[in-house]
């Protein structure tokens, strides 16, 4: 390019100049990097306070160890009444309920309730053993059974209960069984004191 005054030649920069505006143009013309999704960072696979599971459940190890040495007393003498199961199912059975409360609310109400049924099975096996023993000192007395005197004496408790949950329906559960304890220690209690008086009562 000729100077305007006729001098030498004026070395043009014009290809340096396009250079940098053509790295300007790459550079606005890249893609800016996204913002960092939320949940996407190490931060966020930490849970807060109101995303933490239920506190781990604290356990009445003293009830539970009774309840499972009072149920294997029941195995060991074969009683009818803890549903037929295997030897060691039962307690099995209760103790994966208890661990698996939802909450430690569920879990001491889901306690009181297995152990008030065990002691509805405990009382209902020794009312069993007497109500048997009666019979075998008074052979005569099974003649007066309608039927098979077992399945006359558990109809007899079944009986008693049916009456409880019909006129009690508006009372809790709780309170259902309460009243079947009494209603079983009465019984042990006659039993043991007018057996035969009172086996006849039962087959009545």
């Amino acid at each position: 390019m000729m100077s305007p005054s006729g001098g030498g030649i004026i070395p043009s920069n014009s290809g340096s100049s396009w250079t940098e505006d053509s790295f300007e143009i790459k550079v606005l013309m890249e893609p800016s990097p996204e913002p960092e999704m939320e949940g996407t960072s190490a931060r966020s696979a930490i849970p807060r306070v109101d995303e933490a599971g239920p506190p781990p459940l604290t356990h009445n190890c003293s009830l539970e160890s009774s309840m499972r040495n009072r149920i294997a007393r029941l195995e060991g003498d074969g009683s009818s009444y803890l549903l037929d199961k295997e030897k060691g199912e039962y307690w099995s059975d209760i103790k994966l309920a208890l661990g698996q409360a939802p909450s430690q609310q569920e879990y001491q109400r889901l306690l009181e309730f297995e152990n008030r049924d065990l002691q509805i099975r405990e009382l209902k096996h020794e009312c069993l053993r007497l109500f048997q023993k009666v019979l075998t000192q008074n052979p005569t007395l099974a003649a007066q059974a309608p039927y098979n005197p077992q399945e006359a004496f558990n109809d007899f408790l079944g009986q008693h209960r049916d009456r409880l949950d019909r006129r009690e329906l508006e009372v809790d559960v709780g309170e259902r069984d309460q009243e079947e304890i009494k209603f079983l220690d009465l019984l042990r209690q006659r039993l043991k004191k007018d057996g035969p008086a009172y086996v006849t009562y039962i087959f009545k």
